[in-house]
């Protein structure tokens, strides 16, 4: 696999104090949003975020994660929140050094090969999605888990997959939920709000007189993740706030059909 490691430097020195790179890595994170996110719209000012000092502090901080110890990630929580913040500032930085103009797939294998090495083990935008979050799955049917039962790296999984990170997780896309950043003590309120954002958003439409849903096609590639029609259909109600919408989700849950609205992967610029 040809990894475009964006965080390699010959020059970055191992910090004495391991857990400061994790909190001035989130410094750096929530600096980059408070200058150059919209948080309105989740939309990313790319061009001036290129050679501003927040960014190139920021990718400094980022060098310094090959010393990261993985291991003080002990709590579910820490590691959401760590590898999801991660995965969208990993975006952001591929983004930017690989000059993208339009779109991500204008690059090829953006996914398969922007990667950090943390620890000292390289981690592509798949393998934090997929086989850390998503607990090693198959990126597809016809692809191979992302670690091995060898692979070190697989130690670092979740064993439990939260279909609330596909809320959180921004692919530099139009069609993606809003970027944000996410802190362990507050990651369960601020995946169920990503959560509320999206399902109440433009991207989950319900058609009541049919008993038909328009959906992102999030859902469709993630299908197995959310379950069942029915156990989707219960998993809009728990968030949808029109409390019409609720009651139609729960009555009918099981029994309506999905179709699944154009991804616009142009960038979210």
């Amino acid at each position: 696999m040809a990894f475009i490691v964006l965080n390699q430097s010959s020059n970055s020195q191992k910090s004495e104090n391991i857990e400061k790179i994790d909190q001035d890595l989130k410094k750096a994170i929530n600096n980059l949003k408070g200058n150059f996110y919209d948080l309105d719209t989740g939309k990313v000012s790319y061009t001036t975020m290129k050679g501003s000092e927040a960014f190139e502090e920021y990718r400094k901080i980022t060098e310094k994660l090959k010393f990261f110890n993985l291991d003080i990630l002990d709590t579910r929580e820490k590691k959401l929140s760590f590898w999801i913040n991660i995965y969208n500032s990993l975006v952001v930085h591929g983004i930017i050094q690989l000059d993208v103009k339009d779109s991500v797939r204008d690059v090829s294998g953006f996914f398969e090969n922007v990667s950090y090495n943390i620890g000292g083990y390289n981690f592509s935008l798949d393998q934090i999605e997929h086989g850390i979050l998503r607990g090693n799955v198959k990126k597809h049917l016809f692809a191979s888990r992302p670690f091995s039962g060898s692979d070190d790296r697989s130690k670092y999984t979740l064993n439990n997959l939260d279909p609330r990170i596909h809320f959180c997780l921004v692919c530099g896309s139009t069609s993606c939920p809003p970027i944000g950043t996410y802190q362990e003590d507050r990651i369960d309120k601020q995946m169920d709000m990503a959560a509320a954002t999206f399902i109440n958003g433009d991207d989950v439409k319900i058609d009541k007189e049919k008993s038909k849903m328009k959906l992102s096609k999030i859902f469709k590639w993630y299908k197995k993740d959310f379950g069942t029609d029915k156990d989707l259909a219960l998993f809009f109600a728990k968030y949808r706030t029109n409390n019409d919408d609720k009651e139609f989700l729960i009555e009918k849950a099981g029994k309506i059909s999905f179709s699944y609205l154009d991804y616009d992967w142009g960038l979210n610029k």
